[in-house]
């Protein structure tokens, strides 16, 4: 996105709802965006009420949540927007963003932490969840592509690497795990128990060179 569309989506957005403060996140954010990316963003407002904004501006489609100041008055729940721990603080003249952020990523520091000390537990749970997809029905495929979406975050929790969703999970995996990145692909490219299990199985060598 060239500078001048960016500055007509903050100009949308400091018109439309008076924020305190902007702070843009995703593909937006670190630069990787494309033609196709959202502008994802989230408002803290002097004056407007919580809402999600998809509008168009620029030909640019908006993710943008909004949220009255009051909302932050009391303790936040931090998994309703670890999303923005990454993120970058584009308009905060109170600092209000930037007291959202610190309490943001504390939160997701202690849930990695956490995430780290039940690894073991969760590998477990991959491997009876990889015997329960050997059922011929569709509960047994249920699982199979619960097991698929769930092993990424377990993966990255079992290499201390911080999981920030999937896209930049797997930018990561595949620049810095090759190995651990083509045993995922195939797993979920290529629908077979072998590819499953040779995935599951990397996971379960992964605690046993821990331990």
């Amino acid at each position: 996105m060239e500078c001048r569309d960016q500055d007509r989506i903050m100009a949308y957005l400091t018109g439309k709802y008076d924020p305190s403060s902007i702070i843009l996140y995703g593909s937006y954010a670190d630069g990787t965006n494309n033609l196709n990316s959202d502008f994802d963003a989230l408002v803290i407002s002097n004056s407007h009420e919580k809402c999600h904004d998809t509008s168009f501006v620029s030909g640019v489609m908006l993710d943008v949540f909004v949220y009255p100041k009051a909302y932050f008055h009391n303790k936040i729940d931090g998994s309703e927007f670890d999303q923005i721990a990454d993120g970058k603080i584009v308009y905060d003249p109170a600092g209000e963003g930037a007291k959202l952020m610190e309490a943001v990523r504390a939160y997701v520091r202690d849930r990695q932490s956490k995430g780290a000390a039940s690894v073991v537990d969760d590998i477990r749970w991959c491997q009876k969840m990889l015997e329960r997809t050997l059922r011929d029905d569709a509960e047994g495929m249920y699982r199979w592509h619960w097991l698929l979406v769930d092993s990424l975050e377990i993966y990255c929790n079992a290499v201390g690497q911080p999981y920030k969703g999937p896209k930049k999970a797997l930018i990561w995996m595949q620049e810095q795990q090759p190995r651990a990145y083509e045993l995922y692909y195939a797993a979920l490219s290529r629908l077979t128990q072998e590819n499953l299990a040779a995935w599951v199985a990397y996971l379960s060598d992964l605690r046993s060179a821990d331990h």
